[in-house]
């Protein structure tokens, strides 16, 4: 966690330095700020401390877009003062905590849940002997956090109002349902019923929509949380130098007409010869996920059944490129879920990878 300490008087500096090196030993990315005129040589000398030289707001803006969370270390006046003109919501807002200058309390302030202040005060606490202020409300009630649990399992949130309606829901003690089309790593949050319909309720996919059954009519009353897992893997076939907005309007169009979320995509997936192929590196930057290639080789080795091009296995060594691509990127047991669209020199197909059972399959 990158998380960044503000201080504005000289005991608050002295705490600020605790701080930092505290959560510094714990593997964290810390810096701390203290005013100039408290900079004292012993801080000089600590490592990650530096002079405040802007005023808090400048400060907490440039905060908002590099950090992911703050401590300011002073009256929470000035806290929410300052980041009062940066706020957004809290699926994107950084962790806010607030700490007294002799270091009594840590306050969880913003973003509690998603953002992590609610972890980053206790962390805070048990660094300098001060007691965690933990207000929302499913944390006070001993429930569990819909948000939390799901960044703990690297899952996205579909949608904030969704999560909303869910969270007032499991406050008033609601059956709240739990599917999945993918096994879990361990049991489902307490309180929630798994493969039960409740009057709020939480799918585990990489659909854009439900096709069928239950859950499509639970969809259009508005009582599903979809939670994406990034667990496809995209591959690509293309000719030399065509552009990464082709070959990303291609992707788009081709997971869209196979009812698959464009944020569930884990990495993209070609040929060892496109390895520096500009528009799939690209795309594959711009969305932030690995590229892996495979030897012609190692991609006729991939199992199941793909449609074959004479002419692609002439020019490349191997019959097809962006369906096994996709299956050996998504690993062991992986298998198509979105078969072969070309279009503007473009070849696009999406593999899921191993363990992927459709919900509808499972629900009583």
């Amino acid at each position: 966690m990158k998380i960044a300490v503000i201080s504005f008087t000289r005991q608050g500096g002295r705490l600020c330095s605790c701080l930092v090196e505290g959560l510094r030993k714990k593997g964290e990315d810390c810096e701390g700020y203290v005013l100039p005129r408290f900079f004292s040589e012993d801080l000089k000398k600590q490592k990650g401390i530096m002079p405040l030289e802007e005023s808090a707001g400048e400060w907490t803006g440039k905060q908002f877009q590099r950090a992911d969370g703050i401590i300011f270390i002073g009256a929470a006046g000035i806290a929410v003062r300052s980041v009062a003109p940066f706020l957004k919501d809290k699926m994107t807002d950084p962790a806010v905590v607030v700490m007294d200058e002799l270091g009594n309390y840590a306050v969880s302030l913003l973003s509690g849940h998603v953002g992590g202040a609610n972890r980053l005060a206790a962390a805070a606490a048990k660094v300098c002997g001060a007691v965690p202020v933990i207000t929302t409300a499913t944390d006070v009630n001993g429930g569990t956090a819909i948000d939390v649990w799901a960044t703990s399992h690297n899952l996205l949130i579909e949608d904030k109002e969704s999560a909303k309606r869910l969270a007032a829901a499991a406050l008033e003690k609601e059956t709240i349902g739990f599917f999945s089309d993918f096994p879990l790593s361990g049991p489902v949050p307490e309180g929630y019923a798994r493969n039960r319909p409740g009057s709020m309720n939480v799918w585990i996919t990489v659909k854009r929509e439900a096709e069928e059954g239950v859950l499509k009519s639970l969809e259009e009353e508005g009582r599903v949380l979809r939670l994406i897992p990034r667990r496809l893997t995209v591959g690509i076939g293309c000719r030399k130098g065509v552009g990464g907005e082709r070959i990303r309007r291609m992707v788009q169009k081709t997971l869209r007409e196979a009812n698959l979320e464009e944020r569930a995509v884990a990495r993209i997936a070609s040929i060892s010869r496109k390895r520096n192929e500009e528009g799939i590196c690209w795309l594959a930057e711009r969305w932030k996920v690995p590229f892996v290639t495979f030897s012609a080789e190692e991609l006729e080795e991939a199992e199941g059944t793909v449609a074959e091009s004479a002419f692609v296995r002439q020019v490349v060594g191997t019959g097809n490129v962006c369906e096994r691509a996709a299956v050996l990127g998504a690993g062991k047991d992986g298998r198509l879920a979105a078969e072969k669209k070309t279009g503007d020199g473009v070849a696009v197909a999406a593999a899921v990878d191993g363990g992927y059972i459709p919900v509808s399959q499972m629900i009583c």
